[in-house]
């Protein structure tokens, strides 16, 4: 993972603040004493998410990680695929690989399960695979496209 400046570890945080917290919580994550991922109890390393309400939106320190190495991994291919002459040419190119690879470790704890947003079929290891970013209604998504489906959609 790359080491991130404060300004991007706060950008990440509302990220996953406000885009992973599930829609319907437990009861205790509701009253703010437990993970909203986990229901975990909160304990002193819990972190606030934001925005908070009345009654704070709490994380275990494993659940938050988990999900904030996500999206640094995400980022961290994404920002290679878009400056590879490889990856732009939809060629093999192993440091791409190697960190498609580090970022699908992180989608594991996460109970993430990547597809293409194109065809939708899950991503296989023997695939090439590059992470993809479209402006949906009301915020960016992140997420996956087989190569051979963005190159079928291009030439369409």
């Amino acid at each position: 993972m790359t080491v991130r400046i404060p300004e991007e570890l706060a950008r990440l945080h509302r990220l996953v603040s406000w885009f992973e917290v599930p829609r319907r919580l437990p009861a205790a994550a509701l009253a703010g004493e437990a993970c909203v991922w986990c229901a975990d109890p909160a304990d002193a390393v819990a972190v606030e998410l934001v925005p908070s309400a009345v009654l704070p939106r709490l994380a275990c320190l494993r659940c938050y990680l988990s999900r904030l190495a996500w999206y640094i991994t995400w980022y961290d291919w994404h920002a290679h695929v878009e400056v590879c002459a490889a990856c732009q040419r939809r060629r093999i190119c192993h440091v791409g690989h190697g960190r498609r690879v580090l970022h699908e470790r992180t989608a594991l704890p996460i109970d993430k399960k990547p597809r293409c947003v194109a065809c939708p079929a899950p991503l296989l290891a023997t695939e090439l695979v590059a992470p993809v970013r479209w402006e949906g209604s009301s915020r960016f998504h992140l997420g996956y496209a087989h190569l051979r489906c963005v190159t079928e959609r291009l030439s369409a």
